[in-house]
């Protein structure tokens, strides 16, 4: 997978300072927080320096608080220790809210647009206008067309 970075799942910044920052989760831990030496560092007063990671396993991707004063939250639930993120989960940190994407198994689009709605059992379809002839004039019998030319 490492070799198709576009199947690697990605966590992306939905909410908060950063909006619409987007990062690729690997089999790395990659470490969230404030400092300078985490791997992804988030420009929020609210988190701590080393807040989380998150690492793709062969069991599918985990969710670490790293012991952070103000907790780590997935889908609005305070978690401890780490857990398994699912396509579609949203995981805050501080004030930060960070969509989790997995194209491997996507239900949801990287902005978090759900797939679920039913498919049409037709498209409709609007009929396109015939192109039109386009309008030459024509010289009558008896008259000349002139054309100006301008150099």
């Amino acid at each position: 997978m490492e070799e198709h970075p576009e199947l690697m799942p990605l966590l992306t910044v939905s909410g908060g300072a950063m909006r619409g920052l987007s990062f690729r989760v690997g089999r790395d831990p990659l470490v969230i927080g404030r400092a300078p030496s985490a791997h992804i560092v988030l420009a929020d007063p609210h988190l701590s320096r080393r807040h989380a990671t998150v690492q793709l396993t062969p069991e599918g991707a985990w969710l670490t608080d790293l012991g952070s004063t103000n907790g780590t939250w997935l889908n609005d639930q305070r978690i401890s220790g780490s857990v398994p993120l699912s396509d579609g989960d949203v995981v805050r940190l501080g004030r930060t809210d960070l969509r989790y994407f997995d194209p491997g198994v996507a239900r949801t689009d990287p902005v978090g647009m759900s797939f679920d709605l039913p498919a049409p059992s037709h498209r409709p379809t609007v009929p396109l206008p015939r192109p039109s002839a386009p309008r030459v004039p024509v010289p009558r019998e008896g008259r000349s067309l002139s054309v100006d030319a301008h150099s």
